[in-house]
Protein backbone atom coordinates (compact mmCIF):
# COMPACT_ATOMS: atom_id res chain seq x y z
CA UNK A 1 0.00 0.00 0.00
CA UNK A 2 0.46 3.58 -0.33
CA UNK A 3 3.88 4.99 1.88
CA UNK A 4 2.11 8.11 2.91
CA UNK A 5 4.64 9.22 4.68
CA UNK A 6 7.26 9.36 2.13
CA UNK A 7 5.30 10.90 -0.53
CA UNK A 8 3.80 13.53 1.76
CA UNK A 9 7.50 14.69 3.04
CA UNK A 10 8.70 14.70 -0.66
CA UNK A 11 5.77 16.52 -1.58
CA UNK A 12 6.50 19.31 1.10
CA UNK A 13 10.33 19.06 -0.32
CA UNK A 14 9.30 19.71 -3.70
CA UNK A 15 6.98 22.50 -3.21
CA UNK A 16 9.59 24.18 -0.29
CA UNK A 17 12.31 23.76 -3.21
CA UNK A 18 9.88 24.08 -6.72
CA UNK A 19 7.01 26.51 -5.70
CA UNK A 20 6.12 26.97 -9.41
CA UNK A 21 6.66 23.29 -10.67
CA UNK A 22 3.28 21.45 -10.32
CA UNK A 23 3.21 17.61 -8.93
CA UNK A 24 1.02 14.98 -10.19
CA UNK A 25 -0.11 11.74 -8.11
CA UNK A 26 -0.67 8.43 -9.85
CA UNK A 27 -2.78 5.63 -8.32
CA UNK A 28 -2.41 1.81 -9.25
CA UNK A 29 -6.37 1.35 -9.09
CA UNK A 30 -6.61 -1.71 -11.04
CA UNK A 31 -4.26 -4.82 -11.68
CA UNK A 32 -5.40 -7.92 -14.48
CA UNK A 33 -2.81 -10.60 -13.90
CA UNK A 34 0.59 -10.55 -12.21
CA UNK A 35 2.03 -7.52 -11.60
CA UNK A 36 4.98 -6.28 -9.49
CA UNK A 37 3.27 -3.90 -7.02
CA UNK A 38 -0.62 -4.34 -5.97
CA UNK A 39 -3.95 -1.95 -6.45
CA UNK A 40 -2.80 1.51 -4.00
CA UNK A 41 0.51 2.07 -5.41
CA UNK A 42 1.54 5.37 -5.73
CA UNK A 43 3.98 7.61 -7.57
CA UNK A 44 4.65 11.17 -6.79
CA UNK A 45 6.00 13.77 -10.38
CA UNK A 46 6.13 16.72 -11.30
CA UNK A 47 5.57 18.69 -14.32
CA UNK A 48 8.85 18.75 -15.64
CA UNK A 49 9.15 14.97 -15.46
CA UNK A 50 11.15 14.17 -12.33
CA UNK A 51 10.24 10.93 -10.52
CA UNK A 52 9.86 11.96 -6.63
CA UNK A 53 8.65 9.26 -4.44
CA UNK A 54 7.08 5.84 -4.84
CA UNK A 55 6.78 3.51 -7.31
CA UNK A 56 4.06 1.80 -9.41
CA UNK A 57 5.89 -0.99 -10.51
CA UNK A 58 9.00 -2.60 -10.76
CA UNK A 59 10.75 -0.25 -12.44
CA UNK A 60 9.58 -0.20 -15.88
CA UNK A 61 6.59 2.31 -15.96
CA UNK A 62 7.60 5.58 -13.88
CA UNK A 63 9.49 7.11 -16.49
CA UNK A 64 6.49 7.04 -18.92
CA UNK A 65 4.58 8.17 -16.05
CA UNK A 66 6.00 11.28 -14.63
CA UNK A 67 6.54 11.65 -18.86
CA UNK A 68 2.44 12.32 -18.61
CA UNK A 69 2.47 14.47 -15.74
CA UNK A 70 2.62 18.06 -17.61
CA UNK A 71 -0.38 17.06 -19.56
CA UNK A 72 -2.17 16.30 -16.30
CA UNK A 73 -0.75 19.54 -14.81
CA UNK A 74 -1.41 21.50 -17.38
CA UNK A 75 -5.24 20.32 -18.32
CA UNK A 76 -6.11 20.59 -14.35
CA UNK A 77 -7.91 16.86 -14.92
CA UNK A 78 -6.60 13.56 -14.44
CA UNK A 79 -5.88 10.69 -16.98
CA UNK A 80 -6.57 7.57 -16.69
CA UNK A 81 -3.34 5.04 -18.11
CA UNK A 82 -3.53 1.42 -19.07
CA UNK A 83 -0.26 -0.57 -19.49
CA UNK A 84 -0.33 -4.20 -20.97
CA UNK A 85 2.66 -5.35 -19.27
CA UNK A 86 2.69 -8.93 -21.27
CA UNK A 87 3.61 -7.29 -24.39
CA UNK A 88 7.12 -6.89 -25.50
CA UNK A 89 8.30 -3.13 -24.22
CA UNK A 90 11.20 -2.90 -26.36
CA UNK A 91 9.13 -0.73 -28.65
CA UNK A 92 8.03 1.82 -26.18
CA UNK A 93 11.08 1.96 -23.21
CA UNK A 94 13.92 0.49 -24.55
CA UNK A 95 13.40 -2.90 -22.88
CA UNK A 96 11.05 -5.79 -22.62
CA UNK A 97 8.97 -6.05 -19.08
CA UNK A 98 7.04 -9.18 -19.89
CA UNK A 99 5.23 -8.75 -16.26
CA UNK A 100 2.48 -10.92 -17.57
CA UNK A 101 -0.04 -8.20 -16.60
CA UNK A 102 -2.32 -5.13 -17.29
CA UNK A 103 -1.82 -2.37 -15.02
CA UNK A 104 -4.31 0.46 -15.11
CA UNK A 105 -3.49 3.68 -12.93
CA UNK A 106 -5.15 7.73 -12.28
CA UNK A 107 -2.85 10.19 -13.17
CA UNK A 108 -4.47 13.47 -11.32
CA UNK A 109 -2.75 17.06 -10.50
CA UNK A 110 -1.37 17.24 -6.76
CA UNK A 111 -2.72 20.75 -5.90
CA UNK A 112 -2.60 19.80 -1.83
CA UNK A 113 -0.82 17.04 -0.74
CA UNK A 114 -1.52 17.44 3.31
CA UNK A 115 -4.48 14.86 2.72
CA UNK A 116 -1.48 12.22 2.69
CA UNK A 117 -0.08 13.36 6.10
CA UNK A 118 -3.48 13.07 7.45
CA UNK A 119 -4.35 9.75 6.05
CA UNK A 120 -0.61 8.69 7.69
CA UNK A 121 -1.83 10.12 11.40
CA UNK A 122 -5.30 7.99 10.73
CA UNK A 123 -3.16 4.90 9.56
CA UNK A 124 -1.38 5.61 13.25
CA UNK A 125 -4.29 5.85 15.14
CA UNK A 126 -4.91 2.11 14.27
CA UNK A 127 -8.47 2.48 14.14
CA UNK A 128 -9.77 1.78 10.63
CA UNK A 129 -10.24 4.10 7.85
CA UNK A 130 -9.80 4.39 3.94
CA UNK A 131 -8.68 6.81 1.54
CA UNK A 132 -11.54 7.30 -1.82
CA UNK A 133 -10.85 7.92 -5.30
CA UNK A 134 -13.61 8.17 -7.87
CA UNK A 135 -12.59 7.63 -11.43
CA UNK A 136 -15.37 8.60 -14.47
CA UNK A 137 -16.15 6.99 -17.61
CA UNK A 138 -13.81 9.45 -19.45
CA UNK A 139 -11.14 8.21 -17.44
CA UNK A 140 -10.57 11.48 -15.07
CA UNK A 141 -11.49 11.26 -11.59
CA UNK A 142 -9.98 12.60 -8.14
CA UNK A 143 -8.44 11.03 -4.75
CA UNK A 144 -12.05 12.68 -2.86
CA UNK A 145 -12.51 11.35 0.77
CA UNK A 146 -11.17 10.16 3.66
CA UNK A 147 -12.62 8.31 6.38
CA UNK A 148 -10.84 8.43 9.91
CA UNK A 149 -12.27 5.47 11.70
CA UNK A 150 -14.53 2.53 11.43
CA UNK A 151 -17.20 2.97 8.54
CA UNK A 152 -20.17 2.91 10.60
CA UNK A 153 -18.87 6.09 13.18
CA UNK A 154 -16.07 7.51 11.64
CA UNK A 155 -15.37 10.52 10.08
CA UNK A 156 -15.67 11.31 6.87
CA UNK A 157 -13.49 14.38 5.56
CA UNK A 158 -14.29 15.57 1.89
CA UNK A 159 -11.09 16.00 -0.53
CA UNK A 160 -12.57 17.00 -3.45
CA UNK A 161 -16.26 17.27 -4.94
CA UNK A 162 -16.58 14.20 -6.68
CA UNK A 163 -16.88 12.44 -3.37
CA UNK A 164 -20.54 13.62 -3.29
CA UNK A 165 -21.35 11.94 -6.22
CA UNK A 166 -21.33 8.46 -4.78
CA UNK A 167 -23.82 7.88 -1.58
CA UNK A 168 -22.50 7.59 1.46
CA UNK A 169 -24.50 4.12 2.35
CA UNK A 170 -22.47 2.99 -0.93
CA UNK A 171 -19.26 4.58 0.31
CA UNK A 172 -19.41 3.09 4.11
CA UNK A 173 -20.79 -0.17 2.59
CA UNK A 174 -17.28 -0.68 0.33
CA UNK A 175 -14.88 0.75 3.34
CA UNK A 176 -16.84 -1.99 5.67
CA UNK A 177 -15.45 -4.48 2.76
CA UNK A 178 -11.43 -3.65 2.67
CA UNK A 179 -11.13 -3.24 5.99
CA UNK A 180 -12.43 -6.82 6.25
CA UNK A 181 -9.98 -8.38 3.65
CA UNK A 182 -7.44 -5.77 4.11
CA UNK A 183 -7.06 -4.99 0.43
CA UNK A 184 -8.43 -2.68 -2.11
CA UNK A 185 -10.53 -2.62 -4.76
CA UNK A 186 -12.04 -0.92 -7.65
CA UNK A 187 -16.09 -0.43 -7.50
CA UNK A 188 -18.21 -0.30 -10.74
CA UNK A 189 -20.71 2.34 -9.06
CA UNK A 190 -22.40 2.61 -12.07
CA UNK A 191 -21.83 3.06 -15.67
CA UNK A 192 -20.41 6.45 -15.38
CA UNK A 193 -18.40 6.25 -12.04
CA UNK A 194 -16.06 3.63 -10.51
CA UNK A 195 -14.43 3.58 -6.71
CA UNK A 196 -11.32 2.65 -5.93
CA UNK A 197 -10.93 2.31 -1.83
CA UNK A 198 -7.55 1.55 -0.02
CA UNK A 199 -7.98 0.71 3.52
CA UNK A 200 -5.61 2.22 5.49
CA UNK A 201 -3.60 -0.62 7.23
CA UNK A 202 -2.06 0.13 10.30
CA UNK A 203 2.12 -0.90 10.26
CA UNK A 204 2.75 -4.00 11.90
CA UNK A 205 3.34 -3.45 15.62
CA UNK A 206 6.59 -5.79 16.87
CA UNK A 207 6.98 -5.98 20.36
CA UNK A 208 10.38 -8.03 21.16
CA UNK A 209 10.44 -8.91 25.06
CA UNK A 210 13.77 -8.93 26.06
CA UNK A 211 16.58 -6.47 25.47
CA UNK A 212 19.45 -9.12 24.08
CA UNK A 213 21.57 -8.60 21.44
CA UNK A 214 19.42 -10.55 19.33
CA UNK A 215 16.89 -8.02 19.65
CA UNK A 216 18.53 -5.30 17.65
CA UNK A 217 18.91 -7.76 14.75
CA UNK A 218 15.03 -7.87 14.99
CA UNK A 219 14.98 -4.12 15.55
CA UNK A 220 16.88 -3.25 12.43
CA UNK A 221 15.20 -5.86 10.15
CA UNK A 222 11.64 -4.78 11.10
CA UNK A 223 12.52 -1.21 10.45
CA UNK A 224 13.16 -1.65 7.50
CA UNK A 225 10.33 -2.91 6.68
CA UNK A 226 7.93 0.03 8.29
CA UNK A 227 6.87 -1.73 11.55
CA UNK A 228 6.68 -0.21 14.19
CA UNK A 229 9.06 -2.14 17.52
CA UNK A 230 9.28 -1.68 21.15
CA UNK A 231 12.05 -3.74 22.64
CA UNK A 232 10.94 -4.18 26.40
CA UNK A 233 12.90 -5.31 29.39
CA UNK A 234 13.03 -5.20 33.14
CA UNK A 235 16.79 -4.08 32.89
CA UNK A 236 17.51 -0.60 32.08
CA UNK A 237 21.59 -1.54 31.20
CA UNK A 238 20.62 -3.70 28.55
CA UNK A 239 18.18 -0.79 27.07
CA UNK A 240 20.88 1.24 27.43
CA UNK A 241 23.15 -0.81 25.45
CA UNK A 242 21.31 -1.48 22.48
CA UNK A 243 22.29 0.63 18.85
CA UNK A 244 19.22 0.31 16.95
CA UNK A 245 17.79 2.62 14.56
CA UNK A 246 15.57 5.70 14.75
CA UNK A 247 11.87 4.78 15.66
CA UNK A 248 12.56 1.89 17.68
CA UNK A 249 10.91 2.80 20.97
CA UNK A 250 13.13 1.44 24.14
CA UNK A 251 10.93 0.56 27.48
CA UNK A 252 11.54 -0.73 30.51
CA UNK A 253 8.54 -2.69 32.11
CA UNK A 254 10.43 -2.87 36.10
CA UNK A 255 8.35 -5.31 37.65
CA UNK A 256 6.50 -8.28 36.32
CA UNK A 257 3.28 -7.50 37.64
CA UNK A 258 3.71 -4.50 35.33
CA UNK A 259 3.22 -6.88 32.14
CA UNK A 260 -0.54 -6.96 31.98
CA UNK A 261 -0.52 -3.38 32.02
CA UNK A 262 2.05 -2.39 29.87
CA UNK A 263 0.47 -4.80 27.41
CA UNK A 264 -2.81 -2.75 27.59
CA UNK A 265 -0.43 0.14 26.61
CA UNK A 266 0.64 -0.99 23.54
CA UNK A 267 -1.34 -2.10 19.93
CA UNK A 268 -2.69 -4.93 20.91
CA UNK A 269 -4.59 -5.93 17.75
CA UNK A 270 -4.47 -8.76 14.61
CA UNK A 271 -1.26 -6.70 13.10
CA UNK A 272 0.41 -7.26 16.40
CA UNK A 273 3.44 -9.46 16.84
CA UNK A 274 5.39 -10.43 20.45
CA UNK A 275 8.61 -12.05 20.10
CA UNK A 276 9.36 -13.42 23.52
CA UNK A 277 13.32 -13.32 23.40
CA UNK A 278 14.26 -12.88 27.07
CA UNK A 279 15.11 -16.54 27.50
CA UNK A 280 14.30 -16.23 31.25
CA UNK A 281 11.48 -18.18 32.33
CA UNK A 282 9.97 -16.26 34.32
CA UNK A 283 9.89 -13.16 32.07
CA UNK A 284 8.43 -15.15 29.24
CA UNK A 285 5.55 -16.58 31.09
CA UNK A 286 4.51 -13.25 32.54
CA UNK A 287 4.38 -12.16 28.99
CA UNK A 288 3.25 -15.51 27.33
CA UNK A 289 -0.08 -15.15 29.82
CA UNK A 290 -0.71 -11.60 29.25
CA UNK A 291 -0.67 -12.36 25.29
CA UNK A 292 -2.24 -15.12 24.65
CA UNK A 293 -6.07 -14.05 25.96
CA UNK A 294 -5.22 -11.15 23.55
CA UNK A 295 -6.12 -11.35 19.91
CA UNK A 296 -3.06 -10.71 18.11
CA UNK A 297 -1.18 -11.57 15.03
CA UNK A 298 1.59 -13.81 15.91
CA UNK A 299 3.39 -14.88 19.29
CA UNK A 300 6.67 -16.15 19.17
CA UNK A 301 8.79 -17.88 21.87
CA UNK A 302 12.94 -17.94 21.48
CA UNK A 303 13.98 -21.42 22.36
CA UNK A 304 13.27 -25.13 22.32
CA UNK A 305 10.16 -26.80 21.10
CA UNK A 306 10.25 -28.59 24.48
CA UNK A 307 10.75 -25.30 26.49
CA UNK A 308 7.93 -23.35 24.30
CA UNK A 309 5.97 -26.35 25.29
CA UNK A 310 6.16 -26.22 28.77
CA UNK A 311 5.75 -22.33 28.56
CA UNK A 312 2.06 -22.68 26.60
CA UNK A 313 1.41 -25.05 29.51
CA UNK A 314 2.03 -23.21 32.99
CA UNK A 315 0.70 -20.34 31.01
CA UNK A 316 -2.70 -21.85 30.19
CA UNK A 317 -2.70 -23.52 33.89
CA UNK A 318 -2.41 -20.22 35.12
CA UNK A 319 -5.14 -18.11 32.64
CA UNK A 320 -7.56 -21.44 33.84
CA UNK A 321 -7.02 -20.26 37.45
CA UNK A 322 -7.96 -16.92 36.31
CA UNK A 323 -11.29 -18.43 34.70
CA UNK A 324 -9.89 -17.51 31.34
CA UNK A 325 -9.76 -20.95 28.82
CA UNK A 326 -7.09 -21.00 26.65
CA UNK A 327 -8.80 -23.23 22.95
CA UNK A 328 -7.42 -23.71 19.51
CA UNK A 329 -7.60 -20.22 18.44
CA UNK A 330 -5.10 -18.86 21.22
CA UNK A 331 -2.63 -22.04 20.55
CA UNK A 332 -2.69 -21.00 16.93
CA UNK A 333 -0.97 -18.03 17.07
CA UNK A 334 1.88 -19.12 19.22
CA UNK A 335 5.28 -19.86 17.29
CA UNK A 336 7.41 -22.09 19.20
CA UNK A 337 10.10 -22.49 18.42
CA UNK A 338 9.95 -18.89 16.59
CA UNK A 339 11.01 -18.63 13.08
CA UNK A 340 11.24 -20.55 9.71
CA UNK A 341 13.46 -22.96 8.61
CA UNK A 342 16.16 -21.32 7.30
CA UNK A 343 19.06 -22.82 8.58
CA UNK A 344 20.82 -20.00 10.09
CA UNK A 345 22.19 -19.83 13.85
CA UNK A 346 23.56 -16.08 14.54
CA UNK A 347 21.70 -13.48 16.55
CA UNK A 348 20.80 -12.05 12.89
CA UNK A 349 19.49 -15.25 10.94
CA UNK A 350 17.75 -16.17 14.00
CA UNK A 351 15.72 -12.40 13.53
CA UNK A 352 15.78 -12.92 9.88
CA UNK A 353 13.81 -16.59 10.03
CA UNK A 354 11.78 -15.03 12.83
CA UNK A 355 10.49 -11.97 11.06
CA UNK A 356 10.06 -13.38 7.98
CA UNK A 357 7.74 -15.81 9.74
CA UNK A 358 5.86 -13.05 10.90
CA UNK A 359 5.31 -11.68 7.64
CA UNK A 360 3.70 -14.73 6.29
CA UNK A 361 1.53 -15.14 9.33
CA UNK A 362 0.41 -11.85 8.90
CA UNK A 363 0.01 -12.11 5.24
CA UNK A 364 -1.70 -15.58 5.89
CA UNK A 365 0.75 -17.30 3.50
CA UNK A 366 2.78 -20.76 3.79
CA UNK A 367 5.85 -19.40 3.44
CA UNK A 368 7.18 -21.94 0.87
CA UNK A 369 9.51 -21.16 -1.95
CA UNK A 370 7.87 -19.37 -4.85
CA UNK A 371 9.24 -21.58 -8.21
CA UNK A 372 7.10 -24.12 -6.42
CA UNK A 373 3.67 -21.96 -6.39
CA UNK A 374 1.40 -23.00 -8.65
CA UNK A 375 -0.94 -20.25 -8.69
CA UNK A 376 0.52 -16.81 -9.68
CA UNK A 377 2.82 -15.32 -7.25
CA UNK A 378 0.90 -11.84 -6.78
CA UNK A 379 -2.51 -13.77 -6.59
CA UNK A 380 -4.69 -12.08 -4.06
CA UNK A 381 -7.81 -13.60 -1.72
CA UNK A 382 -10.93 -12.93 -4.06
CA UNK A 383 -12.97 -10.21 -2.59
CA UNK A 384 -16.86 -10.79 -1.54
CA UNK A 385 -19.35 -9.06 -3.01
CA UNK A 386 -19.83 -5.71 -0.62
CA UNK A 387 -22.66 -4.21 -1.57
CA UNK A 388 -25.52 -6.97 -0.98
CA UNK A 389 -28.37 -4.85 -0.32
CA UNK A 390 -28.27 -6.29 3.23
CA UNK A 391 -24.94 -4.68 4.14
CA UNK A 392 -26.17 -1.76 2.60
CA UNK A 393 -29.13 -1.12 4.33
CA UNK A 394 -27.07 -1.05 7.69
CA UNK A 395 -25.56 2.15 7.23
CA UNK A 396 -27.89 5.50 6.87
CA UNK A 397 -27.45 7.93 3.82
CA UNK A 398 -26.06 11.20 4.95
CA UNK A 399 -24.28 13.51 3.44
CA UNK A 400 -20.48 14.06 4.20
CA UNK A 401 -18.99 16.12 6.76
CA UNK A 402 -16.66 18.91 5.07
CA UNK A 403 -14.73 19.04 8.23
CA UNK A 404 -10.97 18.05 7.55
CA UNK A 405 -8.96 19.71 9.77
CA UNK A 406 -5.62 21.45 10.11
CA UNK A 407 -2.81 19.25 8.62
CA UNK A 408 0.17 18.40 10.45
CA UNK A 409 3.46 20.29 8.16
CA UNK A 410 6.30 18.17 9.41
Amino acid sequence: MAGFVELARAAQAARSSRPDVQLALATLIQVDGSSYRQPGARLLVDAEGRVLAGAVSGGCLEGDVAARAAEVCASGRALRLMYDLRADLETIWGFGARCDGIAHLLLEPLTDWRWMAQAEAVRARRHGGAVITVVDARGSGATCALLDGDATSGRWHVLHDTARLVSTSELGALAQTVRRTGQALLHAASDELSVFVEPLVPAVALHCVGAGRGAEAFARIAATLGWHVTILDHRPAMLDGLHVPDGVVLRQVRQLDAVQQAMAELPHDERTAVALLSHIYDVDIAWLTATLPLSLGYVGILGSRSRGAQLMEQATLMLAERGIPVGARHRHKVYAPIGLDLGGETPASIALAAVAEIEAVIHSRPAGFLRERQSPIHTRTPTPDMLSRKAATLLPDQPLRCDLPEYPTD
